[in-house]
């Protein structure tokens, strides 16, 4: 992965300077950070984190790639915004005087290509058929299948979390393209008999999130994979330890390539620069951790949490917002007592439910990054709705074990 951002890095500036520079007109039209809906917090766009992004992409240098990739610098001066600071990069050239090492910001390895070809408009608009296509495929693959739950619940669950946004900034794009790659693979392999191989699918897909992502979504990765997996193998009788043991299994085998994966960016900055990365990186880390808004803790974890639900879909509209989550929870509650049936399996309702609580840990233990950054972060959520909707159906009966064999092949 690390060697496409450096390939990427010997398009030279100048074939990209037309499209950066349209991209940031573009930005420059629009709030750094302003709602699509005005008040909808859900609706926010991150202009800031983007500007970044191209204001990186602009400065790799084919003269020197490896240290530009290592360094990740880029124009900034504290008198203007991101999005000024972006277009004054490319209109001006003053050069780069800050750098982003801590991540691997992967997307670029896609966007530098992109950006020889149009500006960051069309780019939305490719990611927006990438994501229309994959999510198509998720269906197709699922009803050959006969399994509609799993429809059912990334529906509603992509509605919730207002998907219609995130094609409207690169930052939010990766990770649910990403998630709906790993859950294609893992349809795919459960299909054809190979779940042998899910352990090296959550190991690629831990790379992958630490080499694209840009602390936003991060588990969903992780989650809505293992999620699907759960409920495709109710086909089979799986004992409680298998059950119980390979969420937990896969989980730590994507931890792991995560944190490597990450981590391998401040080794390859250390070994390219001869000088020891991890002091500015350590800085970084305590701020998304901690942090000073002049709350008190308590303040932090639950405003964190508050705000992160309050985005969610359809709250933001006033008071008919309200109205409409509160009576979709009633609903869940009522399906859950009313309609529930015998024959459903409480092993797996257990695990589906601490996957769901996996974003709130997330959000308390990130709960500076989280509170300031709900109006991205609250889609992690998807995972919790999708746990949801597969719990119900669990206690209704939709989740009884499949008439098919469960070795059933996709047509």
């Amino acid at each position: 992965m690390p060697s496409m951002l450096i390939m990427s890095a010997f398009i030279p500036k100048s074939a990209i300077r037309k499209g950066t520079l349209s991209s940031a007109e573009y930005l420059n039209s629009h709030d750094m950070f302003g709602c699509v809906i005005d008040g909808v917090e859900g609706s926010r766009i991150d202009g800031y984190a983007d500007s970044i992004l191209l204001n990186i992409a602009y400065h790799l240098d084919k003269d020197h790639p490896l240290k530009s990739v290592a360094l990740s610098a880029y124009y900034f001066t504290p008198d203007h915004e991101e999005n000024e600071n972006l277009l004054a990069a490319v209109r001006d050239d003053p050069g780069m005087n800050r750098q982003y090492l801590r991540y691997w910001h992967g997307s670029i390895a896609f966007i530098r290509p992109l950006l020889t070809m149009m500006p960051i408009q069309g780019i939305f608009i490719v990611n927006s058929c990438i994501m229309i296509a994959l999510f198509a495929v998720y269906v197709i693959l699922l009803l050959r299948m006969k399994e509609y739950v799993p429809v059912i619940s990334m529906t509603i669950a992509l509605i919730l979390t207002r998907v219609w946004f995130v094609p409207l900034s690169l930052e939010y794009t990766w990770m649910i393209m990403l998630m709906l790659v790993c859950s294609i693979a893992v349809i795919i392999l459960y299909s054809k008999g190979l779940q042998k191989y899910y352990g090296l699918l959550f190991v690629l897909s831990g790379m992958a999130t630490a080499f694209v992502d840009f602390l936003t979504t991060e588990t969903l990765s992780l989650l809505v994979p293992i999620l699907i997996m759960i409920w495709l193998e109710r086909r089979r009788d799986m004992t409680s330890k298998e059950i119980y043991t390979a969420p937990v299994r896969y989980s730590i085998e994507w931890g792991i390539a995560y944190a490597l994966m990450w981590s391998s960016k401040w080794l390859f900055t250390s070994i390219v620069m001869k000088e020891n990365a991890m002091p500015y990186v350590l800085e970084h880390v305590e701020e998304r951790i901690g942090g000073d808004l002049g709350l008190s803790m308590w303040q932090y974890i639950t405003g964190a949490v508050k705000n992160n639900i309050g985005c969610l879909f359809p709250l933001g509209y006033g008071a008919v917002g309200y109205i409409l989550f509160t009576a979709l929870i009633i609903y869940a509650i009522y399906r859950a007592f009313v309609y529930r049936t015998g024959g459903w399996d409480g092993r797996r309702i257990a695990v589906m439910a601490v996957i769901g609580l996996v974003p709130y840990i997330r959000y308390l233990v990130l709960h500076n990054h989280s509170y300031i950054h709900c109006f991205f972060t609250f889609r992690a959520q998807l995972a919790t709705v999708m746990a949801v909707v597969l719990i119900l159906s669990e206690l209704t009966g939709h989740g009884s074990k499949a008439a098919q064999n469960p070795c059933d092949k996709i047509a």
